[in-house]
């Protein structure tokens, strides 16, 4: 399984969300290309490689053809002058919803954007109580806030992750300055989209500005399923970091990070727990659709996935498609069945179960490494060489694979 770790040491915003992405190896031309199918103008992206604090990142920055970035939210009844800059770069809600739902952006990239752009949007009307329809918008409505929100979308996209997990988030302290004036931090906007969820924030009082902003959260909600730290499952892949445009007196980025978890190497400790069994009939799959959604659903992290020949109604030959899940990702899988496979319904089923506690110890056979999987259950002890291990060794040896197996085996603790 593939995951996208958030680690919000410095909080989050669009552009940093961007940048740290572009770090991992998005490519800037497709997110460019992309771009091109929302129908606006008026904008540059430049994203740099540069140093700070001695570490290398990427800088994003979305650079209007106008010079001036947004102002934050106003009521559309709010005065302005025949020639304000900012009533003319604003938008409603409803505007912004209606160019993406125009434009040629892929179905799933429309979906993230809009939710993230109608959840800004209900903080912003709740906070300063006004109808959504009456609410103009800079933060969310300002070009280069669309691109900051529609190029996260996009770049996520690209990424091709299973899921994203975020660390506790930081944020400043004290007041900043705003369209209204000074407000504190959290500002409102993001105080209020904290109401509707549990997310852990935790304000730095050494820090007196703004962390976390409306966008940045926006896009946490949209895509992060889980808070906390790193696992020791988890093998980190690739680091990226994305910068923030704030002077906080710190290291001001966010870390994002690819990791990589197999079933097959997560050590367990308990004893006893629980597990989840989703499956559905099928009699219309075919053999090479079975097999991609057998690959699909143990990418995302299901426990196991096998099939079962049955026979169906009208004396049809069919299979049956069984998945092992832990009870906490039941709906994200019966989601992916249902998209993976021709199946109507999932049905699904949590039973308690017993297994052996299971750890991972290195041995080394000639000079190479061969991990060993380590099974206990009370005075049952259970050691298995890691196959690929064994494969390479015995390549590399010239010797037979049982024999680097037999050896490794032995080697155990």
């Amino acid at each position: 399984m593939k995951t996208l770790y958030l680690d919000a040491f410095s909080g989050a915003s669009g552009d940093m969300f961007i940048g740290a992405l572009l770090d991992l190896g998005v490519d800037i031309a497709q997110l460019r290309t992309e771009l091109q199918k929302l129908p606006v103008h008026g904008y540059t992206l430049t994203a740099d490689r540069v140093a700070k604090s001695a570490i290398y990142g990427t800088s994003f920055d979305v650079v209007l053809d106008h010079g001036e970035k947004d102002h934050g939210f106003i009521e559309h009844h709010h005065a302005h002058g025949a020639g304000d800059h900012q009533a003319h770069h604003g938008r409603h809600l409803h505007e912004i919803v209606d160019l993406i739902t125009a434009s040629d952006l892929s179905a799933t990239v429309k979906r993230h954007a809009i939710a993230i752009f109608n959840d800004i949007g209900a903080a912003e009307s709740r906070v300063h109580n006004v109808p959504l329809a009456e609410v103009h918008f800079h933060e969310v409505g300002a070009l280069d806030s669309i691109v900051d929100i529609v190029g996260s979308c996009i770049c996520l996209d690209l990424l091709h992750v299973d899921r994203v997990k975020c660390s506790t988030i930081a944020d400043g302290s004290g007041f900043i300055e705003v369209a209204h004036g000074k407000m504190p931090v959290p500002v409102p906007a993001v105080a209020q989209m904290l109401s509707d969820r549990a997310i852990p924030v935790q304000q730095h009082p050494e820090v007196h500005t703004e962390l976390l902003t409306p966008t940045g959260l926006g896009i946490i909600k949209e895509f992060v399923t889980e808070f906390g730290p790193l696992d020791a499952q988890s093998a980190v892949q690739q680091v990226g970091y994305g910068f923030g445009k704030r002077e906080t007196g710190q290291f001001n980025a966010l870390r994002a990070m690819i990791l990589t978890t197999s079933q097959s190497q997560k050590q367990t400790a308990v004893g006893h727990d629980q597990v989840t069994l989703l499956e559905t009939n099928l009699d219309d799959q075919t053999a090479e659709g079975l097999s991609f959604a057998q690959e699909q659903l143990l990418a995302a992290g299901a426990l196991d996935v096998y099939f079962t020949p049955i026979q169906m109604k009208k004396n049809r030959p069919g299979v049956q498609l069984s998945v092992l899940v832990p009870p906490v990702d039941r709906d994200r899988f019966v989601t992916l069945m249902l998209k993976d496979t021709t199946a109507k319904g999932v049905r699904y089923t949590t039973f308690e179960r017993t297994v052996m506690q299971r750890r991972f110890e290195t041995v080394t056979y000639q000079g190479l490494p061969i991990r060993l999987k380590v099974a206990t259950y009370q005075d049952i002890r259970r050691v298995t060489p890691e196959f690929e291990d064994c494969k390479v060794a015995a390549q590399k040896l010239d010797v037979s694979l049982e024999t680097v197996m037999a050896a490794a085996t032995a080697l155990a603790r």
